[in-house]
């Protein structure tokens, strides 16, 4: 293959990549592994040995996209299999449902603890702690100063630690607020 039929060919992938994933997620029966599988084909089409030039490249990217896809299965089927003694090592992640029921109710109390605040504090700080705007783009919303609004978010996190009982996060520290 050449080097200009190389770059055709990943111009097929990179063009036609939703529609190839699209195709192979249906044949395969995995949208992952036909991600990764088109992934592979990049990379083969990246290296290798020479060929003649390629009469339909988006063709010649579907199979090889199969290709690597059952070079994938292969390759898992043959790594994929744990012995039974590894299996019952194998740590179980999954929360006990004491510790569910817990996080349910701290859920619970900081929705409440929300709830209860005024608007400005709330919105604010959930704002804030989204990353969604920053609190001189608040204070221009609200038409307050920047430290009213650093007021709010702390006013509500206080607030919430109080409320949900958990250990104030800002207890003995003095907050920098702007001065604006």
């Amino acid at each position: 293959m050449t080097h200009s039929s190389r770059l055709q060919l990943r111009r097929s992938l990179v063009d036609r990549y939703h529609e190839l994933r699209r195709r192979l997620a249906r044949r395969l029966g995995s949208t992952t592994l036909a991600s990764e599988a088109l992934s592979e084909t990049w990379l083969a089409l990246g290296s290798g040995g020479e060929l003649e030039t390629i009469a339909d490249a988006d063709a010649y990217v579907y199979r090889a996209a199969l290709n690597a896809a059952h070079a994938l299965r292969k390759r898992e089927d043959r790594h994929g299999h744990a012995d039974i003694a590894e299996i019952a090592d194998i740590a179980d992640d999954a929360p006990l449902p004491d510790r569910i029921v817990v996080s349910r109710n701290e859920i619970e109390r900081m929705i409440e603890a929300l709830r209860e605040l005024p608007e400005r504090q709330r919105e604010a700080f959930l704002q804030c702690y989204r990353g969604e705007m920053m609190p001189e783009e608040l204070a221009e919303r609200y038409q307050v100063s920047v430290r009213t609004i650093q007021s709010d978010i702390r006013s509500a996190i206080l607030h919430c630690a109080e409320r949900t009982g958990r250990k104030n996060v800002l207890a003995g520290r003095r907050v920098k607020l702007s001065r604006e």
